[in-house]
C-alpha cells in the first residue's frame, strides 16, 4: 500500500535516503535569482544549503516525501521585491522556458506559479501585499523524485511623486478667489465713484478726464470694499450686499498656486510606475479651511511672527496630515488600477515649492522629510500606509542618500524669496531676522537633486522686517542656483492684481496703490515754533523722498505732502503731522514673467507639469486669465513696454531648455531700470513698525539684510 506522497505507510522516512529533488526558480522575466541562500528540508526532517543561482538546485539523498524551500526571509524579500523583479504582462518566457527545460535525467518539469510568501518564513513585522503572501498562486507542495521550474509572482511597486506647495504670508487661494468675486461685484460702484471723482479733479484743474494721474485721485477711489455695520445699511436702505474684503481676500493667487495648478495629477499610473498627485497649503497665518470664503486671519502670531497655530512649523505639520490624509483614496485608486494590482511603494519624491514664508516651510519641510526612519514625517506616513493597506517595499530606506538606490528623495526645490521671519518668544528673541527658531532652512545637497531660488532685488524690497533667507550652498555645488530678480518680494512670488484677470479692463482698483511712505511730526509751543516744525516737518519728509527717488521711483508718483495742525486745547502750543504718499497704477503683470522662470527650469528638471503646449501662457480663456501678460503700448518710455510679452516667452523658452547663464544676463542693471521705468514694481514698505525700510549707511541707500543659510539651521 501506498501513500498519496509515493512513500510506504510502513517504512521510516530515514530508512531510505536516495531521493532526488531539482528545482529553478525565475521571476517573471524568466530571469534567475542569484546568491540567495536558504534551506531545503526534507521529510525526515534533515537539512540541506542551498543557494539561488542560475544553475538548478539539484539534491540527490532526501529522505522520501514532502520537500520545503525556505530561504532567508532579509534577502529573499529584498531580491524578490527589486526593482527588476516586476511583473510582465507581455509574455510568459518562463513557462516557455519550462516547456523545453529537461531535468538531469531527460525528464520535463513542473511549472508552478509562486509567490514571494510560499518560498520563506516571515517574522510578523515583515508583511507582504495580500498577492503575495504564502497560499495566493498555485498550491507549493514540493515532492521527491520531481523536478520543477517555480516561477515567482513579480511586484508591482510604484514610485509616488508628490508636488507639495506652501503659499506665502497671508495668502490663501482659498479666501483669495472669494476676494476676486467680491471685487468683480463691486466695480460698478467703484467706477461710480471714480468717475465722480474724475469730474470734480477736471472741473478744479482743467485736466482731461483720461489725463487725471492717480496721485490726485481720492481715497475713496483706493478704498476696497467694506461692509457698513447694521444701522448705516438701514439708512443707506441697502441689503448689505457689499462685504468687507481685507487681508488675504485683496490678494490675487499667487505662483505657488499656479503651479500647483500645473502639477499634473494622475487618473492611473504613469509610464515608469510612477503615481502623481498634489498637496496645497495655505499661506501661513491664515487658516486651513478649503472652502471658497474669507481665511481665519485671527491667529496674529502666524502672520506677524511666523508662529503659533498657523506658523511655519505649524504648516508643515499640517502640509504631512493633509498627504497622509490622501492615501485612502490613493489605496482605492491603486485597487482598481489594471493589469496588475499595485503592491505599494518603493519610492517616494518630492517636488516641493514656496513663497516667502511658505518657502521657510517649503525647506523645513524637506528637512522633516529626510529626518529618517524615526522622523516626524516617516512616522507618520509609514502608520497612514499600515491603516490604508498600502505596503512600503521591504529595506525602504528613508536614509540613502545614492540617487539609484534612494528611497526618499527631493527631487526639485522651488522656492520664491525665502523670508522666514520667525521670533523666539521662549528665549526672548523679538527679530525676525536670522535666528529662526524651530525652521530649518539648509538643504542637504546630497539628497535634494535640484534646488532653485527665485529672489527679489534687495534695493527694491528693502524691508526692514522682510530679510533673506540665502539657499546655501549656491557656491559649491552645480544644482542649487539662486537667482536675484528685479522686483519687490510678491512681484517674484506673485499675489498683486493684474487687469487680465478681471472682466472689465478699465476696472483699476486691483492696481492701484497707495502707500503712506512717510510720516514726521514735530511738536511746538508758540505761532513763531510752530513755522518751526512746519519746516522741520516737510524737510523730514523731503529727505525720506530723496532717498527714496534714488533708488528709482517716479517722483510724479508722490503727492505733496499732507501737513496737519494739531492744536493742544486753548494753549498755543501744539503738534504738526506730516505725511507723505506715493499714489499709482501697478500693473500686475511681473511675477507672471518669474511664473514661467520657475515654471520652465522645473518642466526641464523633469517635474511632472503641463502648459498644453503653451497654451495656457497666451490663449485668451477664461481658465488662462492668470497666466497671461501683454504689452504695454501706452507706455512708450522704452522698447520693452512694447515687448513685453515676447520677452516673458523668451524666458520661458530658455528656462525650458535649462539656460541658467543665459537666464541671468537677462536680468542685468539695464533690464531693471526697463521694469522700474515700466512701473511693474511694488513699493512694498511703507512707514508702519512692521513694513518699513532699512536704510544701509554704507551703501547710501534703502537696502534690505540678508543672511547665509548655515548647516543645521
Amino acid at each position: 500500500m501506498r501513500s498519496t506522497t509515493g512513500v510506504s505507510p510502513f517504512c521510516a522516512p530515514c530508512e531510505n535516503r536516495t531521493h532526488w529533488i531539482e528545482i529553478i526558480i525565475r521571476d517573471e522575466f524568466n530571469k534567475p535569482f542569484e546568491g540567495i541562500t536558504g534551506t531545503i528540508t526534507d521529510s525526515a526532517k534533515h537539512e540541506f544549503p542551498v543557494v539561488l543561482g542560475e544553475a538548478p538546485i539539484l539534491l540527490k539523498t532526501l529522505a522520501p516525501g514532502p520537500v520545503t524551500l525556505t530561504l532567508d526571509a532579509d534577502q529573499w524579500l529584498r531580491e524578490s521585491q527589486g526593482k527588476l523583479r516586476t511583473p510582465n504582462n507581455e509574455a510568459d518566457p518562463t513557462l516557455d522556458f519550462a516547456k523545453q527545460y529537461q531535468d538531469h535525467l531527460g525528464n520535463s518539469a513542473s511549472f508552478l506559479s509562486v509567490t514571494t510568501g510560499d518560498l520563506t518564513e516571515l517574522t510578523p513585522e515583515q508583511a507582504l501585499p495580500l498577492r503575495h503572501q504564502k497560499g495566493q498562486a498555485d498550491a507549493c507542495n514540493l515532492l521527491t523524485d520531481k523536478s520543477y521550474v517555480l516561477k515567482v509572482r513579480g511586484f508591482n511597486f510604484i514610485t509616488l511623486r508628490v508636488g507639495m506647495f506652501f503659499d506665502g504670508t497671508a495668502n490663501n487661494s482659498y479666501s483669495a478667489q472669494w476676494g476676486k468675486t467680491q471685487l468683480e461685484n463691486y466695480y460698478q460702484t467703484w467706477k461710480m465713484k471714480y468717475n465722480v471723482d474724475r469730474d470734480i479733479i477736471s472741473r478744479k484743474t482743467g485736466r482731461l478726464k483720461n489725463d487725471i494721474p492717480a496721485t490726485h485721485l481720492s481715497s475713496e477711489c483706493f478704498d476696497y470694499p467694506k461692509k457698513d455695520n447694521f444701522f448705516i445699511s438701514l439708512l443707506k436702505n441697502d441689503e448689505g450686499e457689499v462685504e468687507t474684503v481685507a487681508g488675504s481676500a485683496t490678494n490675487e493667487l499667487t505662483n505657488v498656486q499656479k503651479l500647483f495648478d500645473r502639477y499634473i495629477l494622475s487618473d492611473d499610473i504613469r509610464e515608469g510606475g510612477i503615481y502623481t498627485d498634489a498637496v496645497y497649503i495655505t499661506g501661513i497665518g491664515t487658516g486651513n479651511d478649503t472652502n471658497i470664503a474669507p481665511a481665519d486671519e485671527s491667529e496674529i502670531f502666524g502672520q506677524g511672527a511666523g508662529i503659533g497655530q498657523y506658523g511655519v512649523t505649524a504648516k508643515v505639520s499640517s502640509s504631512i496630515d493633509q498627504l497622509t490624509g490622501n492615501l485612502d483614496a490613493l489605496k482605492a485608486k491603486f485597487a482598481s488600477a489594471q493589469p496588475n494590482t499595485v503592491d505599494g511603494l518603493d519610492k517616494l519624491q518630492f517636488d516641493v515649492f514656496g513663497f516667502s514664508r511658505g518657502a521657510a516651510a517649503a525647506r523645513h519641510f524637506i528637512n522633516v522629510v529626510l529626518d529618517g526612519e524615526q522622523g516626524e514625517f516617516a512616522q507618520a506616513f509609514s502608520k497612514a500606509c499600515q491603516k490604508s493597506g498600502i505596503s512600503l517595499a521591504y529595506g525602504f530606506d528613508w536614509s540613502e542618500a545614492d540617487e539609484a538606490k534612494a528611497s526618499c528623495e527631493i527631487t526639485f526645490a522651488g522656492l520664491f524669496d525665502t523670508v522666514a521671519s520667525v521670533v523666539d518668544l521662549l528665549s526672548f528673541d523679538f527679530s525676525t531676522h536670522h535666528d529662526n527658531g524651530d525652521v530649518r532652512l539648509w538643504l542637504d545637497p546630497q539628497r535634494v537633486r535640484r534646488a532653485v531660488h527665485l529672489t527679489a532685488d534687495p534695493t527694491i524690497e528693502c524691508r526692514y522686517n522682510f530679510s533673506l533667507n540665502h539657499l546655501n550652498s549656491v557656491d559649491s555645488v552645480d544644482h542649487f542656483h539662486e537667482f536675484v530678480l528685479p522686483g519687490a518680494h510678491s512681484d517674484i512670488g506673485g499675489g498683486y492684481h493684474s487687469r487680465l484677470s478681471y472682466n472689465n479692463s478699465d476696472y483699476l482698483l486691483p492696481i492701484l496703490e497707495k502707500k503712506l511712505v512717510k510720516r514726521a511730526s514735530r511738536s511746538f509751543s508758540d505761532r513763531w515754533d510752530k513755522d518751526r516744525a512746519e519746516q522741520y516737518v516737510r524737510k523730514k519728509l523731503a529727505e525720506y523722498k530723496q532717498r527714496d527717488l534714488a533708488t528709482g521711483w517716479q517722483e510724479s508718483d508722490y503727492t505733496e505732502p499732507q501737513i496737519e495742525f494739531i492744536n493742544h486745547g486753548k494753549k498755543e502750543g501744539g503738534r504738526v503731522v506730516g505725511r507723505l504718499y506715493i499714489q499709482r497704477r501697478v500693473e500686475g503683470e511681473l511675477s507672471r514673467l518669474y511664473l514661467r522662470l520657475m515654471y520652465g527650469l522645473a518642466e526641464f528638471h523633469g517635474v511632472p507639469l503641463e502648459d498644453y503646449d503653451g497654451k495656457i501662457w497666451h490663449v485668451p480663456d477664461p481658465y488662462a486669465v492668470y497666466y497671461t501678460v501683454r504689452d504695454f503700448p501706452e507706455r512708450t518710455i522704452n522698447g520693452l513696454a512694447a515687448s513685453f510679452k515676447a520677452f516673458n516667452q523668451k524666458v520661458l523658452d530658455m528656462a525650458k531648455q535649462g539656460q541658467y547663464t543665459k537666464l541671468e544676463s537677462e536680468f542685468d542693471e539695464k533690464r531693471k531700470q526697463e521694469l522700474m521705468q515700466l512701473n511693474v514694481f511694488h513699493h512694498s514698505s511703507d512707514d508702519s513698525f512692521a513694513l518699513k525700510p532699512l536704510w544701509d549707511e554704507s551703501q547710501g541707500c534703502y537696502k534690505r539684510a540678508s543672511y547665509p543659510c548655515e548647516k543645521g539651521k
